[in-house]
């Protein structure tokens, strides 16, 4: 199955248990010591179970370098589409009426500050002030800067606005918590492990490619190739 690489008959996460408990050399040194020795003697005990098989495992043709290259090509997309899904959902979000929202935002703090040289002309604003434009009220105290910026939304970027086909101008708050929660630090190490562990599978499979017999390089080599 491993050789002919049939998930059918061992599947992906019986290989990736195997491959987590396969027989490390020191372990496999040991084992084929103790057979070997076993041979040459007439009563000799033999290899309980758990070691014959984990010998066994170790006659399958480079078996630790397969099972990599099987088990990285079986989450790669998987990996990279995880990725490009949370980086797609972060892109949409900034391209919706936030911007203009913000814009908004921007445009009446430097009007407000419009007499001071430094405060009325800035090219950006923390986002820790959002929460507080509902504190700052008009002179007669009848409604806030948060009331304002709305009203003069819907009157001049909206135009169903108090029509049945208006739509709320703000992304999903589900989607805002997700992206929230995202880290570029995240994706990065992420894509530095991928990429790591991808020229550790072109390693690992120069390796079959180089020792196998003839027989059992097909059909790994042209599955990996294509890879």
């Amino acid at each position: 199955a491993v050789v002919n690489l049939d998930n059918s008959v061992v599947d992906l996460e019986t290989l990736q248990a195997l491959y987590e408990n396969r027989a490390q050399s020191d372990e496999l040194e040991k084992i084929e010591k103790h057979s070997k020795a076993s041979k040459e003697k007439e009563n000799a005990k033999s290899l309980d179970k758990p070691e014959q098989f984990l010998y066994e495992l170790s006659l399958i043709p480079n078996f630790s370098e397969r099972v990599f290259c099987i088990l990285f090509q079986s989450t790669f997309s998987e990996s990279i589409c995880s990725i490009r899904r949370k980086l797609e959902l972060l892109q949409k979000l900034c391209e919706v009426g936030v911007m203009q929202v913000l814009g908004l935002v921007l445009a009446f703090g430097n009007y407000m500050n419009g007499g001071n040289r430094t405060r009325g002309q800035a090219d950006g604003f923390g986002l820790d002030i959002l929460p507080k434009l509902k504190d700052v009220k008009s002179s007669d105290n009848s409604r806030s800067l948060l009331s304002y910026i709305v009203s003069y939304y819907l009157r001049n970027f909206d135009e169903d606005a108090g029509k049945e086909q208006c739509i709320f101008p703000l992304p999903d708050p589900q989607d805002l918590f997700q992206a929230s929660q995202m880290k570029f630090e995240d994706f990065q190490k992420d894509l530095r492990k991928m990429k790591k562990d991808l020229r550790v599978c072109e390693t690992e499979a120069a390796k079959v490619y180089q020792l196998s017999l003839e027989e059992h390089l097909q059909p790994f080599k042209d599955s990996m190739e294509k890879f």
